[in-house]
């Protein structure tokens, strides 16, 4: 049993949104598995489950721990940002992430109808051919700012054209999408919330602006399938105010994380030469370096949920009404799972059991579409550009926020 005293330690050396903590949080994961697995932070006002074991129980457990506050700002919103969201539009509806059964499952269920495995395999040519297109735009030069050149424009072109946003619009949504991250997952002073604020609304406001277009001239994307996705009684499937929460949703997360995703990947490809060296050799690794990725440092290292009871995990009871949050970077490294966890593999038999993708109903809704995304990366850098390697010392910024890890920079030459 843990002691109150030990709780009362990890409380106060949990501090997460300091630079150091942000940079690497992976010793205090390691610390807290093993001293304190479940804490309360004052700071954050959750209770922080650290261990592989008792996550997944939760995030399997969807009657006990609901997903509504998922989407909740950790900082709390001033009212002038608050007036700021409203006036700008916003009405965000619960979809997917931030939604519990039985409405969630009648947006799964029927999403699932749109987005299949096979949708997934026909778009890989246009995948493919985009990270092509980028990579004969710096492939002479040598050297690259890698995120700004290649890795935050990929995803972002790719769910444009899947959704049916004109490119042009890409700057807007990118801001929006990035701004959403840190809104609601970061500390942003009472000025920040309010630039914050535009920017997200705006980007709303761009999705009910699209919904809106394809409503009265649909075409062949999926927002426009959304738009006229029927039941077995042949009534609409989706009011226009959920479709445009969906389009909000599937922007930001198939962007900011899949281009975090990948930037991490790399950034640890490159960093432990030998597996990178290991995937130009044999491009058949690619796969499992993939899942390898996404366990070792994945764009998200935490979500939350809502205690609806009380309810005891790992000998500590967390009460009814608390906010919860899963530490999933943690999960990833622990050592009753993973041997040596904290020794990066791309050949590790069990890498595709981490939960960066969470588990049950709540897993990631995009996450083959993801895989795709980073494997294709991959593959295409690796045959193209096999002397990829890091440009100098350089460090490596990371987004200041409670569960994203998106790097601002990556240096590289070849």
């Amino acid at each position: 049993m843990t002691t109150g005293s030990t709780r009362v330690d990890i409380q106060q050396a949990y501090k997460p949104f300091h630079d150091a903590f942000i940079a690497n949080p992976y010793p205090f994961y390691e610390v807290a598995r093993r001293s304190a697995p479940v804490f309360y932070s004052e700071e954050i006002d959750h209770w922080v489950v650290s261990r592989y074991a008792d996550i997944k129980q939760i995030i399997m457990d969807d009657e006990t721990f609901s997903v509504r506050n998922t989407l909740t700002p950790i900082t709390p919103l001033s009212e002038a940002a608050q007036k700021v969201l409203q006036e700008g539009g916003w009405r965000l509806t619960p979809a997917l992430g931030n939604n519990d059964r039985p409405d969630h499952s009648r947006f799964r269920q029927n999403l699932m109808r749109i987005f299949t495995v096979q949708m997934m395999k026909d778009a890989e040519p246009y995948v493919r051919g985009l990270v092509n297109s980028l990579v004969d735009k710096i492939e002479q030069k040598g050297e690259a700012e890698l995120i700004d050149e290649l890795i935050f424009q990929f995803p972002a072109l790719v769910v444009l054209h899947m959704l049916g946003f004109p490119e042009a619009e890409m700057p807007v949504l990118i801001a929006g999408g990035k701004d959403r991250n840190q809104f609601i997952f970061g500390q942003p002073s009472e000025e920040e919330q309010i630039e914050m604020a535009r920017n997200v609304a705006s980007l709303f406001s761009r999705c009910a602006e699209l919904v809106e277009r394809k409503r009265k001239d649909p075409g062949d994307d999926t927002t426009s399938a959304l738009l006229t996705l029927r039941d077995e009684n042949g009534q609409l499937v989706f009011n226009t105010d959920e479709v445009t929460s969906v389009l909000f949703a599937f922007f930001t997360a198939g962007h900011e994380t899949t281009a975090s995703l990948i930037g991490n990947s790399i950034r640890h490809l490159l960093t432990h030469r030998d597996q990178w060296e290991k995937i130009c050799q044999d491009p058949s690794l690619i796969p499992n370096a993939v899942e390898e990725s996404l366990r070792f440092d994945s764009a998200v290292v935490g979500w939350r949920r809502f205690a609806t009871r009380d309810v005891e995990i790992a000998g500590v009871t967390i009460p009814e009404g608390s906010q919860v949050l899963l530490l999933l970077g943690s999960a990833n490294r622990d050592e009753e799972v993973f041997e040596s966890p904290d020794r990066f593999d791309i050949t590790r038999d069990n890498a595709q059991m981490h939960l960066s993708f969470s588990k049950g109903i709540h897993t990631c809704f995009g996450n083959v579409l993801a895989r795709q995304e980073i494997r294709v990366v991959l593959e295409v850098l690796s045959s193209r550009l096999p002397g990829l390697q890091l440009a100098g010392d350089q460090d490596f910024e990371l987004m200041p926020n409670l569960v994203f890890r998106t790097l601002y920079h990556l240096n590289v030459k070849w």
